[in-house]
């Protein structure tokens, strides 16, 4: 009978907790670095910085996302390394990922330092604390101008 009653305070306390978490707020996109260049293809890297509001940290294990740009699809782009997140603070996800050269010219580059760019974001993400990881699927769809992303910052 004490188990059982002990089990029931600590779904209820895990149900509880649950409800108040709070996904995080994406903030930039930052730190454009060229990787590698070749013939057929380039890997390029980004930073995508996000905001934890919750009160306590986890870790992203892993993180995989199709990008677009203007709906042009360039590939999916990976978490390089895993990255703990402080409690209401500001983290990065390193992503890098390889782009054909064929692909990367289907970009409409015209006027592209005046004009907004559609960016679109599909994957998933791994985080967990203690050892115990949920995979969750994240969308993401906005505009930017060139101007706004941080591209030659170290």
């Amino acid at each position: 009978m004490r188990n059982k009653l002990l089990l029931s305070f600590l779904l209820m306390f895990l149900f509880t907790s649950c409800a108040k978490i709070q996904d995080p707020q994406f903030r930039r996109i930052d730190h454009f670095r060229l990787k590698n260049f070749g013939l057929q293809d380039a890997v390029i890297g980004f930073d995508v910085t996000y905001f934890n509001p919750n009160n306590f940290g986890v870790n992203v294990k892993a993180a995989e996302a199709d990008i677009y740009i203007d709906s042009v699809y360039l590939g999916k782009f990976e978490q390089d390394s895993t990255v703990d997140v402080p409690k209401d603070a500001e983290f990065s996800l390193p992503l890098s990922g390889t782009v054909s050269l064929q692909t990367a010219l289907k970009l409409n580059l015209r006027n592209v330092d005046r004009r907004d760019i559609f960016l679109k974001a599909n994957g998933n993400v791994k985080i967990g604390k203690a050892g115990i990881y949920l995979t969750r699927p994240f969308r993401y769809e906005g505009y930017h101008r060139l101007q706004d992303i941080n591209i030659f910052k170290k």
